[in-house]
């Protein structure tokens, strides 16, 4: 099971998701744990917990299916992302969700990073949140290989 090492590290990876915000002007950034049985958000920029689950999860959805980092520049126009809650809401236009994978290739979390308002992700920003999801997977305690997705 992918858990916070300890409550310091919840801090770091607050930091993490405030970096995040920051660097890429961003309004949401969520950082969310997964095991086979259990989807958690340890750290969210930009809205209360409860919301940054919802709409973390509807995109985190698309990235464990693929395994691979998920953009939508533009929600309203992606085929079917338009008819998502979250889109419709006013809430999300733009995503960018990068899988959070231990070294041997683990799935154990994601880092999702939405903007109210269309925009276009560089190779430049997606560089960074590869990095990112680096430093954040260091931070979190991986446990049996057997309980992983």
């Amino acid at each position: 099971m992918a858990r916070l090492m300890d409550p310091v590290d919840s801090v770091v990876l607050d930091r993490f998701a405030q970096l995040a915000a920051r660097v890429l002007d961003v309004s949401i950034v969520c950082i969310s744990l997964i095991d086979e049985h259990s989807r958690t958000v340890v750290s969210s920029h930009g809205l209360c917990a409860p919301s940054s689950m919802l709409l973390s999860w509807s995109f985190m959805n698309l990235m464990i299916a693929s395994g691979h980092p998920q953009l939508i520049t533009d929600g309203w126009t992606a085929p079917g992302i338009g008819l998502r809650t979250t889109v419709l809401a006013g809430n999300v236009a733009a995503n960018v969700g990068m899988p959070l994978m231990t070294p041997d290739g683990r799935h154990v979390g994601t880092l999702t990073l939405m903007d109210r308002k269309p925009r276009r992700w560089s190779t430049s920003q997606i560089e960074f949140l590869k990095e990112l999801s680096v430093r954040i997977v260091s931070k979190v305690d991986i446990g049996p290989v057997e309980r992983m997705m």
